[in-house]
């Protein structure tokens, strides 16, 4: 199944590494990516927005179990390319920052 984002495959990568971060580790990364959207696209941070945004509780995302993640992915998916590339180049700033459990388990494991 495609989602979305594999249609740009840098923020694809950089999206998923949110999945096996600690929440203590993304929150801040969600914040800065929802305060570039402010900027860029204010129209998407609405209430009234936020309302059209899908959530199945019978089959949830993994992304759907925080409440940043949903909105930030959500915000995304109708965000314009100049917004997307915005955020990719964000993330690609912080690259040292997108660090998973896992990632940090194997590191440790290397060294």
């Amino acid at each position: 199944m495609s989602r979305w984002y594999d249609k740009r495959p840098k923020l694809g990568t950089n999206l998923d590494k949110f999945k096996g971060m600690k929440q203590e580790a993304r929150e801040p990364i969600l914040n800065d990516i929802i305060e570039l959207v402010k900027r860029s696209q204010p129209n998407l941070m609405t209430i009234e927005q936020a309302f059209d945004f899908r959530l199945n509780c019978s089959r949830l995302r993994w992304y759907e179990h925080d409440p940043h993640c949903w909105f930030v992915f959500n915000v995304l998916e109708i965000a314009n390319v100049k917004t997307l590339k915005s955020v990719e180049d964000l993330l690609e700033s912080i690259k040292e920052r997108l660090v998973s459990v896992d990632d940090q388990l194997d590191s440790k494991m290397c060294a």
